[in-house]
Formats: C-alpha cells, sequence, structure tokens
C-alpha cells in the first residue's frame, strides 16, 4: 500500500492506494485494517425520478422501506449502468467527495459521526480515501436519517 495527501472537493484527504481491489467493505477492511463500521459505502440510489447518494457504514443496510418513506418515493439501488452514467466511475470505485456526488441530494447514516475519521472509496477499485468525519459532512451536507439496520 501507498498513501499520499489530496484535496478532493477542497477537503485534505489521505489517499490509500492497494495492490488488489478494495471495492467491497469486506476487502477495504482487510487491506486498510479498518473495522466495517469505520469504513463508508457511497451507495447511488434511485428514488421516484431523481438520484440519491447514501453513505452508509460498512456494517448496516439500508431499510429500503424506511427510505422510501423518508425520501416519499419508492426507493432502489441503482443499478451498475445507471452508477457509471450518474456517477461516472464503476461500482466500487465511487468516492463521495466528488462534484458529481455534491451535485444530487446527500443522505447520511448517522453512525459515521461516531468516528473521527472514516474510510471511503478513493475513484478507483483499488483506492480509499482516509478523511475527517466532519469534513466529509461540510463539503457534502447529508440530510442525516435513521434507514439503516
Amino acid at each position: 500500500m501507498r498513501s499520499y495527501k489530496a484535496q478532493l472537493l477542497g477537503v485534505e484527504v489521505e489517499v490509500l492506494e492497494f495492490d488488489e481491489g478494495v471495492e467491497t467493505v469486506e476487502r477495504a477492511s482487510k487491506a486498510s485494517g479498518a473495522p466495517p463500521d469505520a469504513i463508508v459505502k457511497t451507495l447511488l440510489v434511485k428514488a421516484g425520478g431523481d438520484y440519491v447518494v447514501v453513505l452508509a457504514r460498512g456494517n448496516v443496510r439500508v431499510d429500503m422501506e424506511a427510505l422510501s418513506r423518508a425520501l416519499g418515493a419508492p426507493a432502489t439501488m441503482a443499478k451498475a449502468r445507471e452508477v457509471r452514467e450518474v456517477l461516472g466511475v464503476e461500482p466500487g470505485a465511487v468516492t463521495p467527495l466528488s462534484e458529481r456526488v455534491k451535485a444530487l441530494r446527500v443522505v447520511a447514516d448517522p453512525g459515521i459521526l461516531e468516528h473521527e475519521y472514516v474510510l471511503a472509496g478513493g475513484g478507483a477499485v483499488n483506492r480509499l480515501i482516509r478523511v475527517r468525519t466532519a469534513d466529509l459532512v461540510n463539503a457534502l451536507r447529508p440530510t442525516f436519517l435513521e434507514v439503516f439496520r
């Protein structure tokens, strides 16, 4: 693994590059040594005719029924093709700190606030970013919802 500092959306992050893929929570946890609850998944959801980004701890699942109620429209996970079209990267490579994510409504798991720093996707399947949680929240201004289990 190699690491270096970078700026994404004006936020200082530590980029971690691995020789293997870290596109799943299990792989990211194993490669980085971070517990799954300190890894943030960046998920694309379609609700009605709109796309919404969901930030969730790696050890929880999105309760799609609760999310649908909270958003006021039936919510479904976006297909891989939609992730590529809307966010411009492959599924498993999505980083929350991108202009495309920032342009969408962002919903977050309040549990991410339990960590001073979290790991998230880094824009490639072999890359993670380590970011101060407060900086991530300030950059994306998510709505925190209790729609996780």
